[in-house]
């Protein structure tokens, strides 16, 4: 069977904001039943994005300016609403299916979900499953085309933790199994490898010295390469030799080897960067590349047009988990219909971004669809929420011609650097 993975939450701040920690107590974790455990997932997301914003902004505080690039952190943003979208709409929990039927046939062994050796051992266990995904998601072809989206991106921040391929929903799960078969509560597993993800996010950040230090495996500089998977602890690149130190006086450069400019939300799932090797050229000269937006700072299009971005992501954001909570009561069908919008979205937004002309016909496409989305389906359990974004999105296309006008401009400033 298929598990239902969406869960109401606690209305404690301080739960919300420990969670995002690893801090909360065993008694805390403790739940027999889905519907009795905290979705860690959705309910911690609001300090993140605060997370975000104070690294940002203390990108900012030390001079790193350029950095701090909002739009970059827009797009990571939507990139992972995209796959958390399709976890949550599409597959519903089926990534569970196995856990679920090798826990009930197959463990070896029954751990209690109210026991701190549990809790213990979960900790452990589902740290070191995540050492290995991550290591074979760099030394595996296959999995590199699915994670190397994760890597493409020139900016290091903690938004980039939500820039996860949807392809790798077909096989992150896998590398879990184990649990299982040691017969621990699925409850406990999907709490840890929540609080783990998160916990393993903010050290995308090169404000905290002690998380850089520990993380030059997200560089592409040569001793970087496929070098400190580890997400909680440190210990399991040190066991299997995979610990590399930072070094002082070298510059860590972000990004792929073979690094493009990638803006199109869409695009940035379809593209393929070569995995690093030893013999690949020292990317330290290299100019980071400057994407339309970077270099129109001054345009009302840095970020797409205010109020698409305005859109898209609050439609993203309070879409995705409003409906996540009612989707036993909507059903997958509305479900998939809301992905499909998502996607729509994130395909606008990408062209905005990236002054890519085929995908300028989308926007007042989607712009069209959202009205009826928003007033005639419950796409929203709140009508004034559904409200203000039919009105958002109504203002929007008519400001629409405008918008096309500038960003046909950008289109032409982009073709022309291309023929010099």
């Amino acid at each position: 069977m298929a598990a239902n993975t969406t869960f109401f939450p606690p209305a404690d701040p301080n739960v919300r904001l420990r969670a995002m920690f690893y801090a909360l107590t065993p008694q805390e974790t403790y739940a027999e039943h889905f519907q009795d455990m905290p979705d860690v997932a959705y309910i911690s997301r609001p300090f993140f994005f605060l997370w975000v914003l104070l690294d940002l902004l203390m990108l900012l505080a030390i001079g790193e300016k350029k950095d701090a690039r909002l739009h970059h952190v827009f797009i990571n943003f939507t990139v992972g609403h995209i796959t958390e979208a399709g976890g949550r709409f599409v597959s519903k929990g089926l990534e569970l299916t196995a856990y679920l039927w090798i826990y009930h046939h197959h463990r070896l062994s029954s751990q209690p979900f109210d026991s701190v050796s549990t809790y213990v051992l979960c900790l452990i266990g589902v740290d070191l499953c995540t050492y290995w995904w991550h290591r074979m998601t760099h030394e595996n072809s296959v999995l590199w085309a699915a994670h190397q989206l994760h890597h493409s991106c020139e900016d290091l921040n903690p938004s980039v933790a939500a820039r996860i391929s949807l392809s790798m929903l077909a096989f992150k799960w896998v590398f879990y199994l184990p649990l299982a078969f040691l017969g621990l509560p699925p409850t406990v597993y999907v709490i840890h490898s929540q609080m783990n993800f998160y916990y393993g996010a903010l050290g995308h950040s090169r404000v905290w010295p002690k998380m850089q230090k520990i993380l030059p495996g997200l560089a592409s500089n040569k001793y970087c390469i496929d070098k400190n998977y580890g997400s909680l602890l440190i210990i399991w690149d040190r066991m299997f030799g995979t610990f590399e130190e930072e070094r002082e006086g070298e510059e860590l450069v972000y990004g792929v080897i073979d690094q493009k400019e990638a803006t199109h939300i869409i695009g940035l799932q379809c593209r393929q960067n070569p995995r690093g090797q030893a013999e690949d050229p020292d990317v330290r000269p290299r100019v980071v590349i400057r994407c339309a937006a970077d270099r129109n700072t001054r345009s009302k299009l840095r970020c797409g047009s205010p109020s698409t971005c305005s859109c898209t992501a609050r439609w993203s954001w309070q879409g995705i988990t409003d409906m996540a909570t009612r989707m036993r009561a909507v059903g997958r069908g509305l479900g998939l219909v809301h992905f499909l919008y998502v996607v729509l979205a994130g395909t606008s937004l990408g062209g905005l971004l990236s002054s890519h002309r085929g995908s300028l016909r989308f926007e007042p496409v989607r712009l069209l669809l959202s009205l009826p989305l928003c007033l005639l389906l419950p796409v929203f359990a709140s009508r004034s929420l559904a409200t203000c974004l039919a009105l958002t999105n109504a203002a929007s296309l008519l400001l629409w011609p405008l918008v096309r006008t500038q960003a046909l401009k950008m289109a032409d400033k982009k073709e022309g650097r291309k023929t010099e």
